[in-house]
């Protein structure tokens, strides 16, 4: 069993990407491309895809978010109308944020937290504008139909629903790129951070299971330096980490990946655009080693 495991630690389950008999190649290996011969060394670890895992809760979410309205639509058919429709409601936008938390948190060093943090507030003016705004008219619309008129409930429910279609279309863009990093086996080989590019922040000079090193990009993203353990084997791992801190296999067709976006809603900053430079060459310096046979698949081996 755990041969199994590390004999897939680097392609992933089958179930992510292996095509069935008969069937053209997963749509996800095919945005995957290849590095320049400078990252001789290196291996692709797919790690689970990100936007399957998220389809199952907008979609619970918004059967919720219109289950939230029935009250209004016919009333005096519940207890308390109010209490069931605020239960809905806000149920509907806390399991929309479930997910993108614990798909953040099962990466290599995510931060469900940080993703969360990411959907109301990154990408400064343009995002905040629309969680915030959104947020607080609506909020002032839901105490109009109380004090007013209820009628005004309806524009709460409009302004809540678009908040509803930014977060969900905006989570929904930055999980389409594939996830993943790369590898290199240490060996016998001592890690040292003067191997390290000068343009790189050192976190530790020695080997550590963690961070060793980053290099801010653009958009809030940073390029990583991790050391990783396993099966008795130790790693520097390559991260490609966009601020809500899920990572992103950085050799990917950029141009094959789709983006959900309309009227303004759903801005999520950049993804993997202009990351070239950073992928030109790897950040560190290390003799080039074979593969332990017990993480490649049976026509990899070396």
């Amino acid at each position: 069993m755990e041969a199994d495991l590390d004999q897939h630690w680097l392609s992933g389950e089958p179930r992510w990407w292996q095509r069935a008999e008969g069937q053209p190649e997963s749509e996800w290996v095919s945005k995957e491309i290849e590095p320049n011969g400078t990252w001789n060394g290196w291996r692709r670890q797919r790690l689970q895809p990100m936007a399957t895992r998220f389809l199952f809760a907008p979609a619970w979410s918004l059967a919720m978010l219109i289950a939230s309205s029935f009250p209004l639509i016919f009333p005096d058919n519940t207890p308390d109308d109010q209490m069931v429709a605020s239960i809905l409601f806000f149920g509907s936008f806390i399991l929309l944020m479930i997910q993108p938390f614990r798909i953040a948190s099962v990466m290599p060093d995510g931060d469900g937290v940080a993703m969360l943090r990411w959907l109301w507030f990154g990408d400064g003016f343009s995002n905040i504008a629309k969680t915030i705004g959104f947020t607080i008219l609506g909020g002032l619309a839901f105490v109009g139909h109380i004090v007013i008129d209820a009628r005004i409930g309806w524009i709460a429910y409009i302004l809540f629903l678009m908040l509803w279609l930014h977060f969900t279309f905006r989570a929904g863009t930055a999980f389409m790129p594939p996830s993943g990093r790369w590898l290199i086996p240490l060996g016998d080989i001592q890690y040292n951070g003067s191997r390290v590019s000068d343009e790189w922040v050192l976190d530790r000079k020695r080997f550590f299971p963690g961070r060793l090193a980053f290099n801010h990009l653009s958009g809030g993203r940073r390029a990583e330096l991790h050391g990783v353990k396993r099966g008795g084997e130790k790693f520097i791992a390559f991260h490609l980490r966009h601020p809500s801190s899920i990572l992103y296999d950085p050799f990917i067709d950029a141009e094959k990946i789709g983006e959900i976006q309309c009227c303004g809603l759903g801005y999520c900053g950049p993804r993997l655009e202009e990351v070239r430079d950073v992928l030109a060459q790897p950040p560190i310096t290390l003799p080039l080693r074979g593969w332990p046979e017990k993480f490649l698949m049976k026509d990899e081996e070396e």
